[in-house]
């Protein structure tokens, strides 16, 4: 992939003051539907997003919003002047959990925070680089030296809002894909759910197409060395392969067991899955 303001990994330091709040995410949702555009203050004037002695939240909730996949930015990556739109995604969270409460909601955005092309770097070197280095479960300070030894410095804090977000109410705690127990770290794998099916298979198709647009067939292991299908997740073989029976039996995909590694056909596009994840919750 080409390396552009749409597809480049956020920072490592971008979230280190604060944890994304799902209030100010309603808000920036719907600033972006509105189509409006201005520059940090403006924004923050719109949707009522804090502002501190500086620039405030809205700077971090704009990244965040990216980060999840829920928006994009239409416009030079520079530019003072932002002009958020919603993506597929974003738009059927607008409309059907609008405040993110729904626990399929906060893991979908928990994987494309973790993603390699527009997630955030120290969400992606935890659950995707550093995942079979930590496993799923980890003392805290071990985290801390794998990053560190990632970005080449020894100040601590590295791990900023990482473990609170999904600790806390206003934040991901319905997701809750890390807690922490005395000095341990505990990653919980996405569950297999088969509400969930519509919109595991909408992520997959995105990644198909966001990874490899012009092959008709990708080996789970390709698939899982360039997006993480499966690390990011958290799923073993075993549950990895009951999420992939799941997805096909929404149509979404088909799998070719005959060969090893299995392939996976798209069946349809992602544009389309995206607006029926929520489907099987009714």
């Amino acid at each position: 992939m080409p390396d552009t303001a749409e597809n480049r990994r956020l920072p490592r330091n971008f979230h280190r003051t604060f944890k994304p709040e799902r209030q100010y995410i309603n808000a920036m949702l719907r600033y972006a539907a509105s189509g409006k555009e201005g520059d940090y203050q403006a924004i923050a004037a719109a949707t009522g997003i804090p502002t501190g002695t500086s620039t405030g939240k809205v700077p971090a909730i704009l990244d965040y919003c990216q980060g999840m996949g829920l928006v994009r930015l239409i416009g030079p990556e520079r530019s003072a002047v932002k002009k958020p739109e919603l993506t597929p995604f974003g738009r059927v969270v607008l409309i059907e959990d609008p405040y993110l409460k729904i626990n399929i909601t906060q893991w979908i955005a928990h994987f494309n925070l973790c993603g390699p092309l527009t997630g955030a770097d120290v969400w992606y070197q935890t659950f995707f680089v550093g995942a079979q280095t930590l496993g799923m479960s980890f003392p805290r300070n071990k985290l801390e030296s794998h990053l560190k030894l990632i970005y080449g410095i020894r100040k601590a804090g590295l791990i900023g809002p990482l473990i609170g977000m999904y600790e806390d109410d206003a934040a991901f705690r319905v997701c809750g894909a890390l807690t922490e127990t005395a000095d341990r770290v505990l990653r919980k794998p996405a569950p297999i759910s088969e509400a969930f099916g519509l919109a595991y298979g909408a992520w997959l198709l995105q990644l198909l197409s966001d990874h490899f647009l012009k092959t008709g067939q990708v080996s789970i292991t390709e698939l899982n060395t360039q997006a993480g299908w499966s690390t990011v997740p958290g799923w073993d073989i075993a549950q990895l392969q009951l999420a992939l029976n799941l997805v096909e039996r929404k149509g979404l995909i088909e799998v070719d067991r005959h060969m090893e590694p299995w392939l996976l056909r798209p069946m349809t596009i992602a544009a389309k899955a995206w607006k029926h994840i929520y489907d099987d919750l009714l």
